[in-house]
């Protein structure tokens, strides 16, 4: 690929540093064991054998490690490569390396996920999954998120899944509710943007059901809906938490995750539709 990112700047190296620290707190683990069980669900009914994944953001390959080890092809994209080289790391630590490759590029360049598509085994032109995951929030606006929606379908084939999830708005009034913070729930209530509690960022509040609309118009059928970390959100203030507690709360969160009402609350939506 002929693309070069640009060199991230101080401020982002510091939120970098941030999510990487969540990422390996307790309820950063039980996020993505949450998301992977959520996933196994959802990748049985896209076909057999080992699957064509794009992991759109895919970052240091938290969520495309997993997969890779669970057999898939996996293709990560992102605008970091330090981010991209941590996902080659854990790849050939986990036994992998030949199962997932990376790519530096944005959403936005085209040319760069056409390429991709044309160039994976099979020949068929497109990836049977597509990720995005904690990456729309970071978008300018929400007419970019949709023309991201947009972009992201089209990297599939006919049939194909895409599997989207962000912060969800409901679960910020909940929260500032629970920590003793009434006049802040009531802010976020209609708040287009917030700050991202974990790298300070400021970010877009996207409502899962704009996003689905996007799907729509993006030529998918919403075929799932799941919630990640309904509870856990709210214990985070904990001082500590053992792997016995952790263990606890997965087996809670994954049967939580796409029951109602509970998915609604959750820290994060996880929405999963099919390219017509």
């Amino acid at each position: 690929m002929t693309t070069s990112p640009p060199a991230r700047t101080g401020t982002e190296d510091a939120e970098a540093a941030a999510w990487a620290t969540w990422q390996d707190s307790p309820w950063g683990r039980l996020r993505y064991r949450v998301v992977a069980a959520t996933l196994r669900r959802w990748f049985a009914g896209v076909g057999e054998g080992p699957l064509r994944v794009l992991d759109a953001g895919g970052g240091d390959g938290r969520d495309a490690v997993q997969l890779a080890v669970a057999g898939h092809d996996v293709t990560v994209l992102d605008t970091a490569p330090d981010l991209l080289d941590l996902a080659r790391t854990a790849a050939h630590a986990a036994g992998v390396g030949a199962r997932l490759h990376t790519v530096a590029a944005d959403l936005e360049d085209l040319h760069a996920l056409a390429a991709l598509t044309r160039h994976r085994a099979g020949g068929s032109g497109s990836f049977d999954v597509v990720l995005c995951h904690d990456v729309l929030q970071h978008r300018a606006s929400r007419e970019q998120v949709r023309a991201d929606v947009a972009t992201l379908a089209s990297s599939l084939r006919p049939g194909g899944l895409l599997s989207l999830l962000a912060p969800n708005p409901a679960a910020d009034v909940v929260a500032a509710a629970v920590r003793g913070d009434p006049a802040q729930a009531w802010v976020l209530l209609d708040a287009a943007t917030t700050r991202d509690e974990v790298t300070g960022r400021t970010v877009l509040r996207l409502e899962p059901e704009e996003v689905l609309d996007a799907l729509r118009a993006a030529g998918c059928e919403p075929t799932g809906r799941a919630g990640v970390l309904s509870v856990t959100g709210l214990l985070e203030d904990l001082a500590s938490a053992d792997e016995r507690l952790v263990d606890d709360l997965e087996h809670l969160e994954t049967a939580l995750s796409d029951r109602e009402p509970h998915l609604r609350s959750a820290r994060s939506w996880h929405l999963a539709a099919r390219r017509r």
